[in-house]
């Protein structure tokens, strides 16, 4: 997992595991790590709208 600050953080609403998701910029892309840096997958980037 990359060291720099997580760009997006997300709270699964089912059992409360916490995401962090580091954007690529290049490719719109999120990845996202559990919180012992973990892989956990790869998404389109969530537009603002989608996190509200």
């Amino acid at each position: 997992m990359s060291r720099k600050k997580y760009d997006r953080i997300s709270k699964n609403e089912s059992d409360g595991r916490i995401f962090y998701g580091y954007d690529d910029k290049e490719d719109g892309t999120t990845t996202w790590y559990d919180e012992y840096g973990n892989l956990d997958s790869r998404t389109d980037t969530p537009s603002y709208s989608d996190e509200e």
